[in-house]
């Protein structure tokens, strides 16, 4: 009879954690009337280290990433992109001298992303390029292990294409991410010559959209000069265009004008570079783990570049092990970047997501719920963090045989191509802002 009473007890204490905030419970709180108790433990062993991955898939981001920063921790970071464009429907002008060019331009709609310094001057290049933009293939070999950022035929961070020397135009702006578009005008000859094949199409260029980025124009390849080391700025690339203005004498003094759009028509990536020299990570090799030891107590996660975080548990299930009849009540993981390195204008990537991995260190499957965005403490400062809602992950392991939980690896959820952005995340060993790991369990007292 008491076996029974005693069974009922651990099954309302699981309800009434699951109805609780387990943060709110006190440690070893007594429940009367019956030799149940719950406590906490934060002090389990957590390895990090950050991880350079090999390449990441930067198509089909939405956003085309343009300029360079440098990052105290994590060297200059660059990034250029490639974009495919074409006309949505057929444009072939009519004959006449009363049909005339007026004028060409690109426009970059900003989709308000940025980091760094955006007060500084950039020099924009634009040029066409000299080959057709061709997705990369995976590999055909079945037994490959493929990273959840690396896992389709696509573009990716590492990709380049060739383009012509001379750029089409330069030009030197202020990037204003707040504002709606970046204009920057192309030459008239450039227009002109468009404009002029249109009205002719001796090569059916421009009634056939296919035609026209298949065989004349590939593309345009977008980048920053060498000097620019200020901050990065995101687009949208769904709504980059090249406007072609001309007129259309009305028999009065004053023409009719009209335009015409080549927008995105199937391809666009970013090319995303990182020189690590003179940092604590100059020489880190793909899939090599490199201690948060040697890196000043902090690991790094830095999208777009393929960079995260490696984080082992050796202790966890052995606690588990060595004791009988614990009841797990929640699981979190509260990963805290480092206080006074994420100002306004660095904003850190959130939210990241946790993933299986093993020691091949490739990411493969998101842990489900795992993903959050970051947490401010917009008051003291101190304890901004990734809170991570792990009893999931935790209570699947606790119920294998294995004798070892499986490495997990932090990273960026959503698609490497959408920001250049970076965190710096303490270790547990850390002065102020260390990891933690926390297990909320139940048990009976003898």
């Amino acid at each position: 009879m008491r076996s029974g009473v005693i069974f009922y007890l651990m099954v309302m204490v699981v309800f009434s954690w699951s109805c609780e905030d387990p943060n709110t419970l006190a440690v070893s709180k007594a429940f009367s009337g019956n030799n149940l108790q719950t406590a906490y433990v934060d002090t389990f062993t957590v390895v990090t280290s950050t991880v350079q991955l090999d390449s990441v898939l930067t198509n089909n981001s939405g956003t085309v990433l343009l300029g360079k920063y440098l990052d105290d921790r994590l060297g200059l970071v660059s990034s250029s992109s490639y974009i495919q464009l074409s006309y949505t429907s057929t444009f072939l002008p009519p004959t006449g001298p009363q049909f005339t060019f007026d004028s060409v331009a690109l426009i970059l709609p900003y989709n308000h992303y940025y980091i760094g310094d955006t007060t500084q001057s950039a020099k924009i290049n634009i040029y066409r390029l000299s080959e057709p933009m061709l997705p990369r293939k995976l590999p055909v070999t079945p037994e490959q292990k493929l990273s959840v950022f690396a896992n389709a035929n696509g573009f990716y961070n590492s990709s380049t294409f060739d383009y012509f020397p001379n750029p089409i135009t330069s030009a030197t702006v202020k990037f204003l991410p707040h504002h709606d578009s970046l204009y920057i005008p192309l030459p008239d000859a450039f227009g002109a010559n468009w404009f002029r094949l249109a009205q002719i199409d001796s090569a059916q260029l421009f009634a056939n959209a296919s035609s026209f980025v298949g065989s004349y124009f590939y593309g345009l390849y977008l980048n920053v000069d060498p000097e620019t080391q200020a901050c990065v700025v995101g687009f949208k690339s769904n709504k980059v265009k090249i406007r072609l203005y001309y007129s259309q004498a009305a028999g009065t003094d004053v023409p009719v004008s009209n335009h015409v759009d080549f927008s995105l028509y199937s391809f666009q990536f970013n090319n995303i570079k990182a020189d690590r020299s003179n940092t604590l990570i100059a020489n880190i090799k793909p899939y090599k783990p490199v201690s948060s030891f040697l890196t000043g107590d902090a690991t790094y996660v830095q999208s777009g570049t393929g960079l995260v975080t490696l984080l082992q548990f050796p202790s966890l299930k052995s606690f588990f092990s060595t004791r009988t009849g614990v009841i797990l009540n929640a699981a979190f993981l509260q990963v805290y970047p480092l206080q006074g390195t994420y100002p306004i204008y660095f904003p850190p990537p959130s939210p990241l997501q946790l993933y299986l991995t093993d020691n091949s260190y490739i990411p493969f499957t998101a842990i489900s719920g795992a993903v959050v965005g970051i947490q401010y403490d917009y008051e003291y400062g101190i304890n901004t963090l990734y809170n991570y809602p792990l009893f999931s992950y935790v209570f699947s392991q606790i119920r294998t045989g294995t004798n070892y939980f499986p490495n997990l690896i932090l990273a960026p959820s959503s698609s490497q191509g959408t920001n250049v952005s970076r965190v710096y995340l303490g270790d547990q060993f850390h002065p102020l802002n260390k990891i933690k790991l926390l297990i909320y369990y139940s048990y009976v007292v003898p």
